[in-house]
């Protein structure tokens, strides 16, 4: 097998075929995720959590989120956008916040010392799918054809034993049903990205075949699955899910106002795939060996681990200045304070939070 310029031939990276590992949690102690959550997850993938942000939180955490927008909640005619990715003005961290799902992640992930603390710490930088008038109610569109599916990470070099996005996190801010814009995954696609992420230990920054080419893999590697997922919920539902699920937003048909933020979880060190003591997987471990019918992966990286720059970032600063606008009139307007990070001049709050240079 040749390397990604067509030159260099690969190394050939060890493995133990055939999967045998199992996962009991009462022998591992986990207090917030049942036998049923962890056999689900090395099944599909993701756990659901229902309920899981306390309503307080919720409620704060959108008080303004009309007013950044520039748009009227209760009249569709103002809704001039299909979908917004807003920047973040407040930041809070999941354990404090939320810790039903910290501790979800963290047994995930095989324990809090294996987390980057400071990379749960999530803000409100939501989604917005406000849908498109023009839409047929009555469209029907095979999820294969639905246009960005992805794996997320626009800031580092993809590999498949990555310590940066640990898991892809999705939490509901709204009510979420069916054909009003829901997240889909593709669940039999972990195993295929995966595939594809071994056979270039060399690792890739924007998941195109060859880098940089605009050949993207994640859509290609859809045309062939066939178990489709859709995300929906009630207002404060979180889902969990393995780094390497292909997920995509849908078309809002019916136009109810769909919010949610996709944060990350970093783990503070890369990945073990081949573990001395088989207890010591963590459960995203297990089903990435799982999914490629392994015991273990002696998995070496070719390339040296690299972060940069998240490619939105330009378009998110500029949306800070609109936003940061648009909140100093409704203050003056109203006499209500808002609060943002931003309001003495745009910070750059990924760079402490993805490891990343403030240059």
């Amino acid at each position: 097998m040749s390397a990604t310029n067509g030159t260099e031939a690969k190394p050939q990276i060890a493995t133990k075929p055939g999967f045998t590992h199992k996962y009991d949690v009462k022998k591992h102690g986990l207090k917030f995720l049942s036998q049923e959550d962890a056999d689900h997850f090395l099944e599909k993938g993701y756990v659901v959590l229902r309920g899981a942000i306390p309503e307080d939180h919720l409620k704060m955490a959108k008080e303004t989120v009309w007013v950044r927008l520039g748009m009227d909640e209760n009249d569709k005619n103002t809704w001039t956008k299909e979908e917004i990715h807003m920047p973040r003005h407040k930041m809070w961290h999941a354990k404090d916040f939320a810790p039903k799902v910290w501790g979800a992640m963290c047994e995930l992930m095989g324990g809090e010392d294996r987390v980057d603390y400071k990379t749960a710490s999530w803000g409100d930088s939501f989604i917005c799918n406000l849908g498109n008038p023009e839409y047929d109610p009555n469209e029907v569109i095979d999820p294969r054809d639905l246009g960005p599916w992805h794996v997320d990470g626009d800031w580092f070099r993809h590999f498949l034993d990555a310590e940066n996005q640990a898991l892809e996190c999705l939490v509901l801010y709204s009510d979420v049903e069916e054909r009003a814009g829901p997240t889909y995954i593709a669940t039999d696609g972990i195993g295929k990205v995966a595939k594809w992420l071994l056979e270039h230990p060399e690792g890739s920054e924007d998941m195109c075949d060859p880098e940089g080419s605009g050949n993207r893999v994640v859509p290609n590697i859809v045309r062939e699955c066939k178990d489709f997922v859709t995300l929906t919920g009630k207002t404060g539902d979180v889902f969990l899910c393995h780094f390497l699920t292909p997920h995509s937003r849908s078309r809002n048909h019916i136009r109810n106002s769909r919010f949610i933020i996709n944060p990350f979880v970093s783990f503070a060190e890369p990945q073990q795939l081949k573990r001395e003591n088989p207890d010591d997987y963590s459960l995203i471990e297990l089903k990435t060996l799982h999914d490629l019918d392994c015991d273990w992966i002696d998995f070496k990286p070719t390339r040296e681990r690299y972060r940069f720059l998240p490619r939105t970032k330009a378009k998110k600063d500029a949306l800070i200045q609109e936003e940061i606008q648009r909140l100093k009139e409704w203050e003056k307007k109203t006499g209500n304070k808002y609060e943002s990070m931003h309001e003495n001049g745009i910070v750059y709050w990924q760079a402490p939070i993805m490891g990343l240079s403030e240059a």
